[in-house]
């Protein structure tokens, strides 16, 4: 009996019953715009990335192999996060893995370099093309905004 009562108050609920009221989700916004670096074998070295967003130039340094205790590879006021992959694991498994913009960085145009031990490795422009969603449904915060990924192939 219990159970009938309430599906019956869950079902009065629906948006189209006609109620006000609306249950959100808390899903979260991801990245804005992510750049994946893709290598397959990750040589001890040091690291360079240049990144030029919308005219602001950043540089992050990263030494492989990583140390886990390393501070960030990138400025603390950088708009971006350089993703440092398997600090935990074998050597030959650490990694940069990726350029991922957070929210409220939206860039319009992107330009990349990756070096390592002064010899360039790739580089890329991009012009991320953004759409907003609002994963918790509509009327539901938050409103995120997000392009689509891209890979840049690197030189062994």
């Amino acid at each position: 009996m219990h159970r009938k009562i309430l599906l019956a108050l869950s079902l009065a609920c629906l948006p189209s019953t006609g109620c006000d009221s609306q249950a959100c989700t808390l899903i979260g916004c991801g990245s804005t715009f992510q750049i994946a670096l893709q290598r397959d074998a990750w040589t001890a070295g040091e690291y360079t990335v240049t990144v030029v967003a919308d005219g602001e130039t950043i540089e992050c340094a990263a030494t492989l192999p990583l140390q886990c205790e390393a501070p960030p590879a990138c400025p603390q006021n950088s708009p971006f996060i350089l993703g440092l992959e398997g600090c935990a694991l074998d050597p030959s498994q650490h990694k940069l893995g990726n350029i991922e913009f957070q929210q409220g960085h939206a860039p319009k145009s992107v330009a990349l370099q990756i070096h390592q031990d002064g010899a360039l490795l790739g580089e890329g422009q991009y012009s991320p093309t953004y759409s907003e969603s609002q994963p918790n449904g509509p009327d539901c915060e938050p409103t995120c905004v997000g392009a689509d990924s891209v890979t840049l192939a690197l030189k062994e």
